[in-house]
């Protein structure tokens, strides 16, 4: 289905071509489709030749892998302006590794890769923001797999908290077992980490969702 006028703001929100004119970014809306998933429905698996990219409009989607156990590692939840898939649209030939699941109703804008590369061609800027993105999301993946390797439960799950804490509060948009996945480690395992950081009393349950913080810097108790 091609993208009505409504849809512009999912491409308006995404680094690679926020900074285009207003005709190039028409030029680029009028190439796009949309299409609707609902949850638990996944955009692509394991295994799939991509030759799209997807920007997320509305909803959440949510990427992973399975290990060699089979169990869940999640990799990154996207939201409104956020795009998946410029791995394998740069290598044809190279087989999707992860999977793409909605975890809220979603509405998906698709660029095709044919357009992708006529745009790349045209404004070379867009192939320097794509290089920019993966080194940051490499970098990102290199530290999420160090520090799964090397902490333990309660750093992870300190440093977990420092990084999405909003003041002294901490507002939870994943479920927890979502955030086990993340952190690569037992449901339980979570659970039982974040009773023991109540009882140190770095932390307050205020609800199933939200936690006040009672120290500063989670980082110094790491």
């Amino acid at each position: 289905m091609k993208c009505h006028l409504n849809y512009e703001l999912c491409v308006q929100k995404v680094p690679i071509f926020n900074h285009l004119d207003k005709e190039t970014m028409q030029l680029i809306f009028n190439r796009i489709m949309h299409r609707t998933f609902a949850k638990k429905e996944h955009i692509y698996l394991a295994g799939d030749i991509i030759d799209s990219l997807y920007v997320v409009h509305k909803g959440r989607v949510r990427i992973y892998k399975l290990n060699e156990n089979g169990e869940e590692q999640l990799i990154r939840i996207l939201s409104h302006g956020d795009y998946t898939g410029e791995i394998s649209l740069f290598n044809p030939s190279l087989h999707n590794t992860s999977y793409a699941e909605v975890i809220e109703d979603a509405e998906i804008c698709i660029i095709q890769r044919e357009d992708i590369y006529q745009l790349m061609h045209t404004y070379p800027i867009i192939s320097i923001t794509f290089i920019e993105t993966f080194a940051e999301r490499l970098a990102k993946s290199e530290e999420q797999t160090t520090n799964i390797s090397l902490l333990d439960s309660r750093s992870k799950l300190l440093m977990y908290i420092e990084s999405y804490r909003e003041g002294s509060m901490l507002n939870l948009s994943l479920t927890k077992k979502h955030i086990a996945s993340y952190l690569s480690m037992q449901p339980e395992t979570l659970n039982r980490t974040f009773n023991k950081l109540e009882e140190e009393q770095i932390i307050k349950k205020i609800n199933h969702k939200t936690y006040r913080i009672l120290k500063e810097d989670l980082n110094k108790l790491i």
